[in-house]
């Protein structure tokens, strides 16, 4: 072989190593974007979501993160103070927070059984 051949081989190799580290750096715009690998990954914990606030012989207990709960009730890292007409009073790495129903609703419940109509016949 001689030297222009070698060359030639030479430059042709060079141009696929370098065309194949390009190729690894073309990325489909059409895959979504990959999480840096680098630095610590921020957690995010959800927001604790308060569902119903009750009260039942003058006792209020309430629906926090899908578990029952009163005063003094520990749920996961939150701790009950007291529960609200309508929210929680709870603490999370000793700090205080208070979260409170979307909407509060009445159900009134009838004060007499209401009357019944009468078919008519007798018994």
């Amino acid at each position: 072989m001689n030297a222009a051949a070698a060359t030639l081989v030479w430059a042709i190799a060079a141009l696929g190593t370098a065309a194949g580290a390009a190729a690894d750096e073309l990325r489909d715009p059409t895959r979504p974007p990959m999480r840096e690998a680098h630095g610590a990954q921020v957690v995010r914990e959800a927001a604790p979501v308060l569902s119903a606030v009750m009260t039942f012989n003058g006792r209020r207990t309430a629906i926090f993160n899908g578990r029952l709960v009163r005063d003094g009730s520990v749920v996961g890292p939150y701790t009950i103070a007291s529960v609200l007409e309508d929210g929680v009073r709870y603490r999370r790495s000793n700090e205080m927070h208070e979260l409170h129903l979307a909407h509060t609703s009445t159900v009134k419940k009838p004060a007499a059984e209401p009357a019944r109509a009468s078919s008519g016949e007798q018994q």
